[in-house]
């Protein structure tokens, strides 16, 4: 191989990289077949016989980084209560975790590279150019809905230990943490389409109006984003330990999820300050924490602003905002209705405006007095959701003419807030549980039966109820015999 590339009139050294690569990966294919196998006929050498009955040599295959790698075990029956079982020892040794076939490495690869592109069939190609394998894009997208589920079913697991009380609370100390709820409309197809579509035709026909079948029908994929500050001295203002929880959820499943990671890693007793910056929605509002403040996002309002005021009179409002002369708005709002002339149109979106801006106006820093920030961090004006829906969410959801299943963009846009050093190992490790309560219900539960034997014997020793077991002497009652007759001996109690 190396002389054809070295004579080779066109040799370049892009071309020596690649083929060098691909060289060095099939070698490194081979070496871990090998190892695989030779570790494998060791387990089978040194296992229990009589547990394990040999059944013959299965093969498989794994897609790795490097490419595929086949290779054979031993496959196992076991009984186990009664019900006869298939196991390989290799791959519960090697805690083998594969995803449709294709190592966690792999997985991983695929998790880093579908949210920096637009689509499953681009990843496809990145993944083709990086890596010394190919995926098609239907396998990323299925391995996408596995650790979709997988990310749903955890989530699942901790608002449900939070509400039983078996979490272990946390011990992290901080003053105070911020919260940001937005969400994003995407289109829908399938029968998730077909199914809402055919709600509104019903709808239409119950309030007599037009219905358009080709209407574009969306739902609300939500993304909140919770940290504890922003990194002191940051030209770049980056937010520190941020948490995001993403998809199409409730809003009581998205703050219950929050509470229980609140739980598990602060110490709740030392948080002084929480505030949840908003758009305005209600679904947003309602995540607020008990006893938090919610404001409505700086963004959104001045977005609000330009949707519903005419341009040459937008200055006012801004201002107003921005020397936070909170109750001049109804006022220059009634006079700027009456100076357009009561205009339908722009009366009505000034009505808009007017209830918006009605409420949720002040700054935290402006209701509370801030508490001290911890070393290397310090506290300032929110609004960083914009960024992160544009940054997690946006680029891959809404670029080109995209509909998603609910299923396909629930699962997506977890996957899509993964933390970059994201690791398969961390889905698979179970939540820590406290098991306190349990033990002490048992402990008491074990002392109750104790007590109850002692209080048994007790009394079984009191009521002098036959002994059992006695070994009798009989020339002692042969002696009772000659001093009395049987007929005269009794007994009394």
């Amino acid at each position: 191989m190396l002389e054809e590339i070295i004579t080779s009139k066109e040799v370049k050294f892009n071309n020596l990289e690649k083929k060098v690569y691909k060289f060095v990966c099939f070698f490194g294919c081979l070496i871990i077949k090998l190892m695989l196998e030779a570790y494998d006929r060791k387990l089978m050498e040194n296992r229990d016989k009589k547990k394990y009955r040999h059944k013959g040599l299965r093969e498989t295959s794994v897609n790795t980084v490097m490419g595929e790698i086949k290779y054979k075990r031993v496959m196992y029956e076991i009984q186990e209560e009664g019900i006869t079982k298939t196991v390989y020892l290799l791959d519960e040794t090697l805690k083998i975790s594969v995803e449709g076939k294709v190592s966690s490495n792999l997985v991983e690869k695929v998790i880093e590279t579908v949210p920096v592109t637009d689509s499953y069939r681009k990843a496809e190609e990145v993944i083709d150019t990086t890596t010394n394998t190919s995926l098609c894009h239907e396998k990323i997208r299925e391995i996408i809905l596995k650790i979709g589920d997988k990310i749903t079913n955890k989530e699942k697991e901790e608002r449900k230990l939070f509400d039983k009380k078996q979490l272990i609370a946390g011990l992290k100390e901080v003053t105070a943490l911020f919260e940001e709820a937005d969400g994003l409309w995407i289109n829908l197809q399938g029968k998730d389409r077909k199914e809402k579509l055919e709600k509104n035709k019903q709808k239409a026909e119950r309030e007599n109006k037009e219905f358009n079948p080709k209407m574009k029908i969306k739902t609300e994929l939500k993304l909140h984003v919770m940290y504890e500050g922003w990194k002191k001295d940051d030209p770049r203002h980056s937010l520190v330990n941020k948490q995001y929880i993403a998809g199409i959820m409730k809003p009581k499943e998205i703050a219950k999820l929050r509470d229980a990671r609140v739980y598990r890693q602060y110490d709740e007793s030392k948080i002084k300050l929480r505030v949840t910056n908003g758009d305005g929605a209600k679904w947003t509002k309602g995540t607020t924490a008990k006893e938090g403040i919610y404001q409505k996002d700086q963004f959104h309002i001045m977005q609000e602003i330009v949707r519903d005021v005419p341009k040459e009179y937008r200055n006012i409002f801004v201002e107003l905002i921005n020397k936070k002369e909170f109750e001049k708005i109804q006022p220059a709002i009634d006079g700027l209705k009456y100076e357009l002339n009561g205009e339908y149109q722009a009366v009505k979106k000034l009505n808009k405006l007017e209830s918006y801006l009605s409420s949720d106006l002040e700054r935290y820093q402006d209701i509370v007095e801030v508490p001290e920030a911890p070393e290397g961090i310090e506290y300032r004006n929110m609004g960083t959701q914009e960024s992160q829906i544009f940054s997690k969410l946006k680029k891959r959801f809404c670029s080109g003419r995209k509909a998603f299943s609910i299923y396909g963009a629930n699962a997506l846009s977890k996957v899509c807030v993964l933390s970059e050093k994201f690791k398969i190992d961390e889905l698979e490790t179970p939540i820590p549980i406290d098991t306190s309560v349990e033990d002490w219900i048992k402990e008491i539960e074990n002392d109750v039966k104790l007590n109850r034997q002692h209080r048994s014997n007790r009394i079984e020793t009191e009521e002098n109820k036959p002994i059992k077991n006695i070994i009798v002497n009989s020339n002692w009652i042969k002696e009772i015999m000659k001093m009395k007759e049987f007929s005269e001996m009794r007994c009394s109690f």
